[in-house]
């Protein structure tokens, strides 16, 4: 009987980590290989030949950073099942559990789709966060020595123009910067001043996250960025 008790205490978290990814609904569409990219569908994307695979939650504790474990837990599960996009149903945290929950429409798209998908990301675009729950310390930082203030549960946008350079810089005089300019069809950049969205390398795709400096760190995963702007709320824009 003692040992049945250490049996069931060993494997009680193996089980209940298996369990934070729930299918709520699941099309009748097998045998699909499994996806190499989770894309964020843009708005603008034609998607009338896409294929609906599931809708799938991810359920945590809701703690200071967690958008991005549930982002990659859910992208886990559904690129195994052959989905290779991404729409958001919902999002949610705090409630009587004090749990986050995040809900994705998964499909599964044609290459040609994916790559006009691609094309609709707006070029030029620099996003900023800061801290990512609301009612935690704001953090500040400073674009070409102006001091802007984060509030936690946003982000500042900056659109990157012609022949113009800008310095985002974190501490003092040998803090943190980095220097952004305008190039033609440069993808949207996504640089966190917190350390949130930066995932464990072996569960990050698209080459992992990139340490710029001790304080500015780029997101590399577009579609994790993408969905951190449509989740977080925008605090200013430049």
């Amino acid at each position: 009987m003692k040992n049945l008790v250490i049996i069931l205490f060993i494997f009680l978290p193996i089980s209940l980590l298996s369990q934070n990814v729930e299918i709520i609904q699941q099309a009748d569409i097998k045998n699909l290989p499994e996806a190499k990219i989770f894309a964020f569908i843009e708005p603008t994307t034609d998607t009338s030949d896409i294929r609906y695979l599931a809708t799938m939650s991810a359920t945590a504790k809701n703690k200071k950073s967690v958008i991005e474990n549930l982002y990659f837990d859910i992208r886990k599960e559904a690129t195994q099942i052959g989905a290779n996009c991404y729409k958001i149903r919902s999002f949610e945290r705090g409630g009587s559990q004090n749990e986050a929950i995040l809900i994705l429409d998964c499909y599964v798209a044609s290459e040609s789709t994916l790559k006009e998908n691609t094309k609709n990301h707006e070029d030029n675009v620099v996003f900023i966060f800061g801290g990512e729950r609301e009612g935690e310390p704001s953090t500040s930082f400073k674009i070409n020595d102006e001091e802007i203030e984060l509030n936690s549960g946003t982000y500042y946008k900056i659109t990157l123009k012609p022949e113009e350079k800008i310095k985002i810089s974190k501490g003092s005089i040998t803090g943190a910067s980095i220097t952004l300019r305008w190039e033609k069809d440069k993808k949207p950049a996504f640089y966190t001043l917190s350390g949130f969205g930066l995932a464990p390398m072996n569960q990050q795709p698209m080459n992992g996250i990139s340490f710029n400096t001790a304080n500015i760190n780029k997101i590399q995963n577009i579609s994790l960025g993408l969905l951190l702007t449509k989740l977080l709320k925008q605090a200013n824009e430049r």
